[in-house]
């Protein structure tokens, strides 16, 4: 940079010699400033015009210009910056092309959409799971390639999280799972993926359950039958008394989870349906129901207090909304100590959902627990369980009812005080009465 601002200078320097020189040998002072100034300028201009063909021509170093001084400063500058760009571009293009050679290999189907929800890429599982060409659908809206309700549905959600399944439109024997990522600015990443094993395996499994459990019940409830004749005989040696009768509750027991296996496979089989039962009256239900426990527990083993809504009721199916109430009671009975108060609560909340709270004051259930308590046969403390018969599928039941009825279940517990276990029904089941 130096060197080629003292050979700058250095002409200026001449040319101001110059100038001098001859405006004091001629004394034609203006003439004298006039051309050195004319001679300076012109050689600038050629030198800015072949700067200007060489940009023109995109800038090839290969054709520089023959130029010295500051020009050959400024060509030396953009010729770097030219390589730095090159080898910037090189890397980028190494980068995308790792990018695209990544989401291609994905299993899932890949595809970006922009902000008008047309694809602007897509991998090639895209095509063997929905139908689309990456080639062939690029800036086409997805709604017309794939045209299904659910799509749209999705990708037209506020909430991000949202997850939906389908059926894939390119064979209606595989069973897609699809999400959708926000990134970018108004950019969609939408993710297919191939959930049609995983379909097969549950429905092996609620089959493999039902079957089981229907099978099992008739030599189970002969057993059963045996064991409590044998049970009740008087010339039964007192050795053997004890080993029967201990035989005959964990029958009772397995027959017990029978039926709540059934019964799960049911409510599973059955799934969501938002119009599905009729006007429940709950309030005379719940009445009903701790007069029943009453009647089968002791008078003065727990102190059931009951906070009812006598105007809200819920659209279900009677049965079914028993038994969740049944199980949640139970529940809080079982592990509560004798003389404790059970709090019965049913009301409606400020966003119209109905609720049911079920709080006692038991030995409580420590955090890592709660999100695992609605698992089949999930044991919080298997010592603990054992004292209490049961067949660890309340809560799950309990679950499932509230999923096909679209509510959820909630659990608040906290180690010595208690736990308080909450089932919500969404605002279109709740029914106010006068």
């Amino acid at each position: 940079m130096n060197s080629a601002w003292s050979v700058e200078f250095l002409r200026i320097l001449v040319a101001f010699v110059s100038t001098v020189l001859f405006g004091t040998v001629s004394e034609l002072w203006t003439l004298s400033v006039v051309i050195h100034s004319t001679l300076y300028i012109s050689w600038n201009a050629f030198q800015l015009r072949a700067f200007e063909r060489w940009i023109r021509n995109g800038a090839p170093s290969a054709s520089a210009p023959d130029v010295s001084g500051v020009w050959e400063l400024i060509v030396q500058h953009i010729y770097r910056t030219q390589k730095s760009n090159k080898d910037r571009k090189r890397h980028l293009s190494k980068l995308a092309s790792h990018y695209h050679a990544v989401m291609s290999a994905l299993p899932d189907a890949t595809i970006v959409l922009n902000e008008k929800l047309e694809i602007e890429w897509a991998n090639k599982t895209s095509q063997r799971i929905l139908g689309i060409d990456p080639a062939r659908d690029s800036g086409h809206k997805l709604g017309n390639i794939v045209r299904d309700t659910v799509i749209n549905d999705l990708l037209e959600s506020s909430f991000s999280e949202d997850e939906i399944e389908m059926i894939s439109p390119v064979d209606p024997l595989k069973h897609l799972s699809l999400a959708k990522i926000k990134y970018g600015e108004d950019k969609t990443l939408l993710i297919a993926r191939d959930i049609s094993q995983r379909i097969a395996l549950q429905k092996l499994r609620k089959a493999f359950i039902a079957n089981s459990s229907h099978e099992l019940r008739t030599p189970l409830t002969v057993i059963s039958g045996y064991l409590e004749m044998l049970d009740c005989d008087e010339d039964l040696p007192p050795s053997l008394g004890k080993i029967i009768n201990n035989a005959h509750l964990q029958a009772i027991r397995m027959e017990q989870i029978l039926n709540d296996l059934l019964v799960l496979s049911k409510l599973e089989e059955k799934g969501y349906s938002e119009n599905s039962g009729d006007t429940v009256d709950v309030p005379a239900l719940l009445k009903r129901l701790v007069a029943d426990f009453q009647k089968t527990k002791a008078k003065d083993s727990h102190q059931i207090e009951l906070v009812i809504d006598e105007s809200l009721f819920v659209k279900a199916i009677e049965n079914e909304f028993y038994s969740l109430c049944q199980n949640l009671l139970s529940n809080a009975v079982k592990y509560s100590p004798p003389g404790s108060a059970i709090r019965v609560c049913w009301s409606l909340t400020e966003d119209g959902k109905a609720c049911l709270r079920v709080i006692d004051n038991g030995e409580g259930i420590a955090d890592e627990h709660l999100s695992r308590l609605t698992e089949r046969f999930y044991r919080v403390n298997v010592n603990r369980d054992r004292k209490v018969s049961g067949t660890g599928l309340g809560l799950s039941i309990v679950k499932h009812i509230l999923e096909n009825y679209g509510g959820y279940i909630d659990i608040q517990s906290e180690l010595t005080i208690g736990s308080t276990f909450t089932a919500c029904f969404p605002s279109y089941r709740t029914q106010q009465k006068e």
